[in-house]
């Protein structure tokens, strides 16, 4: 090959590939509801060099490939996830790096409420907790302010408000003196969430009456509230140095023994009537 003819080739060559020392393409990044799009510009970008932009998520990296037109070149990658995600962008010997921060969209219907108990005392020390992952299109956890409204049995509306951390929202539902159903909403933005139903149980009992050896009336909580037919009671007798215990069951707050025991007790959950009359 004769040497003018060489040094034109290699000339050629060396106008379609950017030299070390040309200045970077300019990268936009821009997102959808689905995608993220690399947009490159360079007055003096040659077409048909290979791109190659790669995403390094927490799942790993993901990669696509194309090839510039005329001083541009557009890629779209599908990754949706909200969050800071390290990028690499090469064409041909130039590389661009840089973060994409994505927001997550706003969050959708319905809310699904996490509670950790469906039944409750009124005495209960700690009350459930309701566990929240409000989440977008994308499954993003959106950050939005969840409000959380509670309907007491008793018909009054205990509201609280709490952000997402660490994916997720959580807070503990109010607790309540009289016993029914509680009902629990979520709400963020424009989703609306699925309604939780709480039973809100008597607590152990605390209040009675002995109206005979062998009958007792009036059993209740703390709050006056009669307790569940079917709450767990025992009857306990101490005498001549034993111990014996009677298993009783409470309908209309009421229990009644099958036998007479002299010097025995109602106890539940620690609770011991007086000895009877």
């Amino acid at each position: 090959m004769r040497p003018t003819l060489l040094v034109l080739i290699l000339l050629l060559a060396a106008c379609d590939r950017p030299d070390a020392d040309t200045p970077p393409p300019q990268v936009d990044v821009s997102t959808t509801a689905t995608s993220t799009a690399f947009l490159l510009t360079a007055p003096q970008l040659p077409g048909g060099l290979p791109v190659t932009v790669t995403l390094f998520t927490p799942a790993g990296t993901v990669r696509v490939h194309g090839r510039t037109g005329r001083g541009r070149a557009e890629l779209s990658v599908p990754y949706a996830r909200a969050g800071l995600t390290p990028y690499r962008v090469q064409v041909g010997r130039q590389v661009v790096t840089g973060e994409l921060r994505r927001d997550p969209g706003p969050p959708v219907t319905p809310l699904q409420l996490k509670i950790g108990a469906r039944a409750i005392r009124v005495t209960w020390n700690r009350p459930p907790a309701l566990v929240l992952h409000p989440v977008d299109a994308q499954g993003n956890v959106s950050a939005l302010p969840v409000t959380v409204h509670s309907t007491r049995p008793d018909g009054t509306v205990v509201t609280a408000t709490m952000t997402p951390q660490h994916l997720y929202a959580w807070t503990w539902l109010p607790t309540s003196r009289v016993p029914g159903i509680m009902h629990v909403v979520a709400t963020t933005g424009q989703a609306a969430g699925e309604v939780g139903d709480v039973d809100v149980l008597p607590g152990p009992p605390a209040r009675a009456r002995w109206t005979a050896p062998q009958r007792i009336d009036a059993l209740a909580d703390t709050y006056g509230n009669r307790l569940e037919d079917g709450e767990a009671l025992t009857v306990e007798t101490r005498q001549d140095g034993w111990n014996s215990a009677l298993p009783v069951t409470p309908v209309n707050g009421r229990a009644t023994l099958l036998h007479d025991l002299p010097g025995s007790m109602v106890t539940a959950e620690g609770w011991i009537t007086p000895h009877p009359p």
